[in-house]
């Protein structure tokens, strides 16, 4: 007896599982491919240009701090809120805040991209070549993520380098006739002299700008070996602009209001000129 004709053969029988198999295997691959692309190129170029946007922001963006404590504040990284200041609020920050967002999560998204390729990826994403592009981009994320605060002093030298000029005539000035009272000054405004007895403080009452560029600050201190210390303020808070004579530079010291500020880090700007960062400065205004 022959077999009816409309059965299907035993070879017949087996090689329908397979066809279904792999029209499932070809859906897989098209959508593997549909995700990650056949090679990585394209998030090579996102990664590396969001990489280096914001790098280039950290450096020349002076409130680059702000901007990411409020991000921390708003996602509940950190309850805390007292790093937040005045310009928290203002219509630029905040896209700025989405900004920054959004540059972090796009870089996240590409990078786990192509981790991914680099397993599961097409022959383009498992190349040699695409193994030292993923682990580079991998380094310098994790060089950005640890260093961005020397990035972030590094700009604030820069900015604030090209405005010491501005501040000669006025630190000369009080080296040669630092107030005795408070009073007035045409430079610094009113302001508030501390101690009574011996003062070394200078309470500014008001905000001058000093420079064309908007470059404030808040107080003035005076060491003990005739140097001056501006406490900066607005974009540039946290640092201090400081003339010291010749054989001194910057040093933890007590200000006038018996403040300790205790030195984090400084760097010379010539001419006796230093840019410092005390642990108290962040608390100015």
């Amino acid at each position: 007896m022959h077999a009816p004709a409309d059965d299907p053969s035993p070879e017949m029988e087996s090689a329908l599982p397979k066809t279904r198999w792999s029209r499932f295997a070809a859906r897989i691959l098209w959508l593997r491919d549909l995700m990650l692309g056949r090679h990585p190129v394209v998030l090579w170029i996102v990664n590396a240009g969001f990489l280096l946007l914001l790098a280039g922001w950290i450096v020349w963006d002076a409130r680059f701090t702000s901007t990411w404590d409020q991000l921390e504040y708003e996602i509940g990284l950190t309850p805390d809120s007292s790093k937040l200041d005045e310009f928290a609020s203002t219509f630029l920050l905040q896209w700025k805040i989405y900004l920054l967002g959004g540059i972090l999560v796009v870089s996240a998204i590409s990078l786990g991209m192509m981790t991914l390729g680099l397993t599961m990826g097409a022959r383009g994403h498992r190349a040699l070549s695409s193994w030292m592009v993923a682990l580079s981009l991998a380094c310098c994320w994790l060089g950005l993520a640890t260093g961005w605060d020397d990035m972030i002093w590094v700009g604030k030298r820069l900015r604030i380098d090209s405005q010491v000029a501005a501040f000669q005539p006025l630190a000369e000035s009080l080296r040669t006739d630092w107030p005795t009272a408070d009073g007035e000054n045409q430079a610094l405004g009113p302001f508030m002299a501390y101690p009574a007895d011996n003062p070394k403080t200078l309470l500014l009452l008001t905000t001058p700008e000093i420079a064309q560029h908007g470059l404030t600050f808040s107080s003035v201190e005076k060491s003990d070996q005739g140097g001056i210390r501006f406490q900066l303020s607005g974009k540039e808070r946290g640092v201090w602009l400081e003339w010291h004579p010749s054989g001194h530079e910057p040093t933890s010291f007590v200000g006038g209001l018996l403040e300790p500020h205790f030195l984090q880090r400084s760097v010379s700007l010539g001419d006796g000129w230093f840019l410092a960062r005390y642990e108290q400065s962040a608390m100015a205004s």
